[in-house]
């Protein structure tokens, strides 16, 4: 697992590579084993992770409150999906490279994208969730609770989007719309395999 230190090095190589600077993609190993290395970034998420899951479950428990499964089972579906979350966008990186005839950026590619998930996650499961979970209560605040949500969820995703383009702008440069397609592409890959594990899991709040 990597270490505080080289998680900063690997963080401070995002934000180089975010403001265009491509001596950001120093700190990365791409090779096999860097790639494969790079999932550790799911462990230094754990602690949002797990913060994000409860909040998920009390949702849950609020909107189907005579449901009689497990909390460990649906923590078990969770992890399911989140190991999803984390599959896909690297199967859609390799589908499209082949494709679009990128190969040799898609090791980069992944790892960057696996650490750039982190501050992410963070942001998702430590600010947004237990806002979106005040929203759905009863009470004076649920309603402000519910546009604040609705504000931060637009501001995480047009953020994470934005930085996730500057990325590809330094690591790919090349033709815009390969990658538009690639930033859109994978981050669809990533909803809809999300949306279908919910629903055949049973987790689904909708």
């Amino acid at each position: 697992m990597p270490s505080y230190h080289e998680v900063r090095l690997y963080l401070g190589g995002i934000w180089l590579l975010i403001r265009g600077d491509a001596r950001g993609l120093r700190p990365f190993d791409i090779s096999d084993e860097g790639v494969l290395r790079s999932f550790w970034a799911i462990a230094w998420c754990a602690p949002a992770l797990i913060v994000g899951w409860i909040f998920r479950r009390m949702e849950y428990l609020h909107h189907f409150p005579r449901r009689e499964d497990y909390s460990f089972i649906f923590f078990l579906k969770m992890l399911v999906i989140e190991a999803a979350q984390w599959a896909m966008p690297a199967v859609a990186l390799i589908a499209l490279g082949f494709i679009l005839q990128f190969m040799p950026l898609v090791r980069i590619l992944i790892v960057v994208r696996n650490w750039f998930t982190v501050p992410l996650t963070y942001a998702t499961y430590f600010i947004l969730a237990p806002v979106t979970f005040l929203s759905n209560q009863q009470g004076g605040y649920a309603k402000l609770a519910g546009y604040s949500s609705i504000v931060l969820a637009a501001t995480i995703l047009i953020t994470a989007l934005f930085l996730m383009w500057c990325i590809l702008r330094t690591v790919m440069g090349g033709p815009v719309m390969i990658r538009i397609a690639t930033l859109g592409l994978v981050v669809l890959a990533e909803v809809m395999a999300v949306r279908e594990l919910e629903a055949v899991m049973g987790v689904s709040l909708t």
